[in-house]
């Protein structure tokens, strides 16, 4: 399989890269400045450009079977929103996929994305409500990713992930669509362990699953 990653050297990303080339996957490692990426590998190419320059883009995209993004908003607190980077990322990415007909598109969220499934509990209500109130820019970022996705004409998963910080990997990860009970938090490895098996899991098309440490 082929693959792009976008946010290839964030601390996601670059678990997901490994995990990829582990796999035996052809990896295209999407970075925002040279040598951002300390990795090397037969099977891994870099592309740097900017999220938005559409030629980079094309060049990262083209041709790849699944698009994976490690990308993620900035932990900022200032109430006043104003631009937002990873959306307008994402928008970019989407336009390129569409255009060219590559139709697997995952990518990292949180539960402020809602999902038709949800019901009210932690998991989806918590993560919802308190960047709405302490990070704005971070939840104005989820919600117009959410806006973008359930009107993009892709095979889209997006992996929800809560407090990525657990300090070991647990017994593997579990998941919840947000209808069952779900953990709230999970370590960095299972979120991009997570990742890479949406990329082969059909069932998973238009789906949100909620990823956490068993």
């Amino acid at each position: 399989m082929k693959i792009t990653i976008f946010g290839a050297n964030g601390q996601i990303g670059q678990l997901l890269v490994k995990q990829a080339l582990d796999a035996g996957y052809d990896v295209t490692a999407y970075t925002r400045r040279h040598n951002a990426l300390n990795i090397e590998h037969e099977k891994l190419q870099s592309v740097v450009g900017s999220l938005t320059d559409q030629e980079k883009l094309k060049e990262a995209i083209i041709g790849r079977d699944a698009v994976l993004s490690a990308l993620g908003p900035a932990m900022s607190m200032k109430r006043k929103v104003s631009d937002l980077p990873i959306a307008e990322a994402h928008k970019a990415i989407i336009s390129v996929m569409e255009e060219y007909g590559i139709k697997r598109f995952i990518t990292l969220g949180t539960p402020a994305i809602s999902a038709k499934e949800d019901v009210k509990q932690l998991a989806t209500v918590l993560p919802s409500l308190m960047p709405r109130m302490f990070m704005p820019t971070g939840y104005a970022e989820m919600k117009e990713i959410e806006k973008l996705l359930k009107t993009a004409k892709l095979d889209w998963t997006i992996v929800r992930i809560i407090d990525p910080n657990a300090k070991t990997d647990g017994n593997g990860y579990g998941i919840s669509f947000g209808d069952t009970k779900s953990k709230m938090s999970v370590s960095r490895y299972n979120a991009a362990k997570c990742m890479l098996d949406a990329a082969t899991k059909d069932e998973w098309v238009h789906k949100m699953p909620i990823v956490f440490n068993n």
